[in-house]
């Protein structure tokens, strides 16, 4: 029981990271279509959002864990990271030493997510 409750819970942070994604990254399509933002800072928000995404959520999802964030966080990077694999094998994007480094940054991000959320919820 315990363990299909940490399942959903992980699901539901899931869930909310890709749609918050989405949300921001429309929003900011939207901004650049109708030509309120450059290239230059469309490419850095196209970089910064899901991180920041995957930032937010991790340290929301760990505040409830009581110890190992950097573990949590680790777990939660890792599933981001084979969720984002599958939509790249979908969209036939090719797999580059770039997309590589992108994965370690999205690792390190929900790593360090984690850490600072355990530390917020005492």
């Amino acid at each position: 029981m315990i363990c299909l409750k940490y399942l959903n819970s992980i699901l539901k942070v899931l869930l909310i990271n890709i749609l918050l994604i989405l949300l921001l990254s429309s929003f900011t399509t939207l901004l650049y279509y109708f030509n309120l933002l450059s290239s230059g800072v469309y490419n850095i928000f196209k970089l910064l959002i899901p991180l920041f995404s995957i930032f937010i959520t991790t340290i929301s999802f760990t505040k409830k864990v009581k110890e190992k964030g950097w573990f949590e966080g680790l777990k939660l990077g890792l599933l981001l990271i084979i969720v984002f694999i599958a939509i790249s094998c979908f969209a036939s994007t090719s797999f580059s030493i770039k997309m590589m480094l992108y994965y370690l940054i999205i690792l390190i991000t929900a790593i360090l997510g984690g850490m600072i959320g355990i530390n917020k919820s005492e």
